[in-house]
């Protein structure tokens, strides 16, 4: 993975993520290191039979962060087939959708909400956040990772380059779009050598 080149090709992100699919898995690292488990902490740790929905979920970064929640219900949904049929956890449910469409669940079937490396790829994000809400039971929390990429990422897959289709959305537009969609929310920065890098957006349903 590289960053941003004049004059190449752009996939939408199922055709991209499915033709990287299988290496994938080698920038986890890469990609852990963004968020430093900080989001971990804002996890409920005091709730049984917990419902997960974990948004782009591609082929389970996250699971290992979740899965120690002991979900009772457990769902992965991703618009990348191939990558989804990569997610190793036990018990998950794996659904294919496409985030900037009605999402297939009924009102308040979830407690808990995921959203990383999601963003940047969803053009409508009020739709989306209006369809969490929607899907989230009161007083249950979305836990978002917004990362500040000024580069775009270039992937390399045999000898063939290419960018992910890219929305830029900045913290403070999401902030407003989320506090329309009646949601609560506490923005933490995440900072690297004094800059900071992104952030982690804890939001409750109101």
């Amino acid at each position: 993975m590289s960053y941003n080149q004049k004059h190449i090709l752009i996939h939408t992100p199922e055709t991209g993520y499915n033709t990287i699919a299988d290496q994938y898995g080698t920038y986890h690292k890469h990609l852990d290191s963004f968020e430093k488990g900080v989001f971990v902490k804002f996890l409920p740790k005091w709730k049984d039979n917990l419902q997960i929905i974990d948004l782009g979920a591609g082929d389970g970064r996250l699971y290992k962060f979740l899965a120690p929640l002991k979900p009772t219900r457990y769902v992965a949904c991703d618009i990348a087939e191939k990558l989804l049929k990569r997610h190793s956890g036990k018990d998950v449910e794996k659904v294919i959708c496409d985030l900037e469409d009605t999402l297939p669940f009924d009102d308040e079937s979830f407690d808990v909400a995921t959203s990383f490396f999601v963003l940047e790829h969803i053009e409508d994000i009020n739709h989306l956040f209006g369809e969490v809400y929607r899907i989230l039971k009161s007083w249950w929390v979305l836990i978002v990772g917004h990362f500040i990429q000024r580069r775009e990422f270039v992937w390399k897959k045999d000898k063939d380059q290419f960018r992910i289709k890219f929305f830029n959305h900045r913290i403070q537009d999401l902030e407003k779009l989320l506090k329309k969609n009646f949601f609560d929310l506490h923005v933490v920065p995440i900072r690297e050598e004094g800059n900071t890098i992104g952030h982690i957006i804890v939001c409750n349903k109101t």
